[in-house]
């Protein structure tokens, strides 16, 4: 019994030599199917990771961003509007702090720019 497990432990190797190699469009299309389902794979992942963790958006538009401005390297100016109010907030390792509360409605009396600068020649 040995014996027979031997010779076909040895013997193999001699069939893998006799099969002939797959042609250029076989190895093509064998290599373009399995880049076809990784590629799925990877797609198939990331839609499971961002329903299960959450990494969309999450529920309502109470707050938003307006804008973001860097300072410094680790500094940041943040305009947020939170249900119809903008804030400006300081953004540092330190912490977040409330700048101030901007008012989006202008004084219906308050000059605009263009007016202050020819005023002011």
């Amino acid at each position: 019994m040995r014996l027979l497990a031997l010779a076909l432990l040895f013997a193999a190797p001699v069939s893998a030599w006799a099969a002939e190699p797959p042609s250029l469009a076989a190895a093509a299309l064998q290599t373009g199917w399995a880049l076809l389902v990784v590629i799925g794979l990877i797609l198939t992942l990331y839609a499971l990771a961002r329903k299960r963790l959450l990494l969309g958006k999450i529920g309502g538009k109470a707050i938003t961003v307006v804008e973001l401005r860097p300072l410094a390297p680790k500094t940041t100016l943040a305009l947020v509007e939170v249900r119809g109010r903008e804030y400006l907030l300081g953004l540092s390792p330190a912490g977040i702090h409330l700048l101030a509360e901007v008012s989006t409605n202008a004084a219906p009396d308050a000059p605009d720019f263009a007016a202050l600068l020819a005023e002011s020649k």
